[in-house]
């Protein structure tokens, strides 16, 4: 070989060495990108030159060449971050990006709200996913859009009660018949107070309930024991649910006095020899009840069973130490209710008032969560999640995104978790899996190639010179 052909090869080694300091330097300035995937550049040897030897016809190399750049797409660690749309994928997949007419993948998962309530990028980029009515997320992927208007609210339709009653031996029933309790506007006949009536009930217990316009109202459901045979005694009881009659209107417009006890359901108990709840029965009220504005009050209290004998959720038992159980007021630590004659273990309804959207959460699906003032959470999108089967074969186009190939093959897109899609983390970002130990120990090979080789120049130009000088 040549002396020329000696400076091309050292040459193509010092284009390749340049190429993999490139490579590094590209990879340490984008350290702190975030979602960015470091780069190897690889390299392959140049076609050999047949030479003549005395073993025959022997190969010799002509230098080198750059192979491919390779990108490591290994998981980066997780930074958190105060946003809740700043997403991490762990594991496989990509974000799905589109400005309309082309999609775009990333890793990097910051993202923030528009004025029309679309999910963008830092370019303004829309990320795709599922739209959500009403808390039920679609089947068609697209420009994803959250709803940011309230929580509507909900009238409450069920009361869920867990008591015990205690049964007392010797007990006597109250002047107030509670089925009587609805007042007549009149002044014929005077209802108690809800004070008088909690007062005179054996056991009491309240609960906040709202109507159709999510205003909340107090509602004492009053607990009255009314019969009592056998030994352990069978019990009968009679229940009812009693609110401020001022503020319900009971037709025309006309209202009950204030702090009087109304009347808006009621019904009647039977308890066996072991205090098991065998029947319940319940009734509406005389007059219907409608607070002004709202639908009318329809509204179950669920203890266990029902008319029909049919398990419902709650619990409602009848079981106590009888008259004795008042001697011994150490007994009486956890009772509650006007005559401290039971206890309740837990009373839940299902209505609540009108919420404004406080605060959002992505959780391990993708499901983009709306958190309310109400207390109620309502699924607000799911963002999707590409993957290919060759994702090294993507091209990188800048600006944390890249663009599928005919050599990474189509996107595969579907929701976090699902095939061998990774999971997502609010309150995330994904950094970048640059090693900066790594890339240094690399820089210095590289460097030590580039200036290796650009001595073999320096002499072969030296040698060169010398034959010059020779001529």
């Amino acid at each position: 070989m040549s002396l020329f052909n000696t400076l091309n090869t050292g040459a193509s080694g010092m284009s390749t060495a340049g190429t993999g300091l490139g490579v590094i330097g590209d990879n340490i300035a984008n350290m702190n990108t975030t979602g960015y995937k470091r780069n190897q550049a690889r390299f392959a040897d140049a076609f050999p030159n047949s030479i003549g030897t005395q073993r025959g016809i022997q190969q010799l190399g002509s230098g080198a060449l750059n192979s491919q750049i390779v990108t490591t797409f290994e998981q980066g660690m997780l930074q958190g971050t105060g946003s809740a749309l700043d997403v991490a994928i762990t594991g496989v997949g990509f974000f799905q990006v589109s400005d309309g007419q082309e999609d775009f993948f990333t890793r990097d998962g910051s993202f923030a709200l528009d004025k029309s309530g679309y999910v963008v990028n830092a370019q303004g980029l829309n990320l795709q996913g599922y739209n959500a009515q009403d808390g039920v997320v679609g089947a068609m992927v697209g420009d994803l859009q959250l709803e940011l208007g309230p929580y509507p609210p909900q009238a409450t339709e069920s009361i869920v009660l867990d008591a015990v009653l205690n049964p007392i031996d010797n007990f006597q029933v109250d002047e107030i018949v509670y089925q009587l309790l609805q007042p007549t506007l009149d002044g014929t006949i005077v209802a108690p107070t809800l004070e008088e009536a909690t007062a005179a009930a054996d056991f009491s217990t309240s609960v906040t309930i709202y109507d159709s316009l999510g205003r909340p109202h107090d509602v004492a459901i009053n607990f009255e024991q009314v019969d009592a045979t056998g030994v352990p005694a069978e019990t009968d009881w009679l229940w009812s649910a009693v609110v401020d009659a001022g503020s319900v209107d009971t037709g025309g417009g006309v209202f009950g006095e204030d702090g009087r006890a109304l009347e808006i359901a009621s019904g009647s108990l039977t308890f066996d020899s072991d205090g098991v709840l065998t029947s319940y029965l319940t009734a509406a009220p005389a007059t219907p009840v409608t607070w002004p504005g709202a639908a009318p009050y329809d509204c179950n209290m669920e203890v266990g069973i029902d008319a029909a004998g049919l398990d419902t959720p709650g619990s409602l038992i009848a079981v106590g130490s009888g008259d004795s159980g008042w001697e011994d007021p150490s007994l009486r630590t956890n009772w509650v209710g006007a005559a401290n004659n039971g206890s309740v273990s837990s009373i839940q309804q299902d209505g609540f008032t009108i919420g404004d959207l406080s605060s959002l959460a992505v959780d391990a699906e993708g499901k983009i969560l709306g958190q309310y003032t109400n207390g109620e959470d309502l699924v607000l999108g799911q963002l999707s999640i590409a993957t290919f089967s060759a994702e090294g074969g993507l091209e990188r186009l800048g600006s944390n995104l890249y663009k599928q190939t005919l050599s990474s093959g189509d996107a595969a897109v579907g929701m976090a978790g699902t095939g061998n899609r990774g999971s997502t983390n609010g309150y995330n970002i994904e950094r970048s899996n640059v090693d900066l130990e790594e890339e240094f120990v690399s820089m210095i090979q590289m460097q030590r190639s580039y200036q290796a080789n650009t001595g073999v120049i320096s002499t072969v130009d030296e040698t060169l010179q010398e034959l010059v000088n020779l001529v």
